[in-house]
């Protein structure tokens, strides 16, 4: 099932990616404010903004439930469907180059924490148990991919 939610987020985004651009990772997962934790994230889907982290802030107000497309230039937040696959609306977009794994947690509910850039800005991805591959996939890919500049 994850391969053709990722096929298909992946067709979602092809159209947006620029020359020589590669999808990585794609996958849902509850989008909370950096600060937030693994069981507030799924017990709260409404995301309060706060005033400083703009860009994290803006991507996490969104909606709670979003799906991500990693690629080699940057992280593509879209909508979720009804029925959980990527959705056509673009909620933001960050440069790879912006972006730090701050934290990794993995267990029931799995945590990885990205950090935008020095300001303290960033968001909280959580994934329920059924999607603890995708959480240990973007991990990963985070950290064996080098972003370009």
């Amino acid at each position: 099932m994850q391969e053709k939610l990722q096929t298909r987020a992946f067709e979602q985004v092809a159209g947006m990616l620029h020359p020589g651009e590669q999808p990585l990772a794609a996958a849902r997962a509850m989008v909370g404010k950096y600060n937030s934790s693994r069981f507030g994230a799924v017990v709260k889907q409404a995301v309060l903004v706060e005033a400083g982290g703009a860009l994290g802030a803006a991507i996490a107000s969104g909606s709670g439930k979003q799906f991500f497309v990693l690629t080699t230039h940057r992280m593509i937040f879209l909508s979720q469907t009804f029925m959980g696959g990527p959705g056509k609306r673009v909620i933001g977009e960050v440069p790879r180059t912006a972006i730090a794994l701050a934290e990794v947690k993995m267990g029931a509910v799995s945590l990885v924490r990205l950090a935008f850039g020095p300001n303290g800005d960033g968001v909280a991805l959580t994934f329920p148990r059924v999607d603890k591959k995708n959480a240990q996939q973007l991990a990963d890919a985070l950290q064996q991919q080098s972003p370009v500049g």
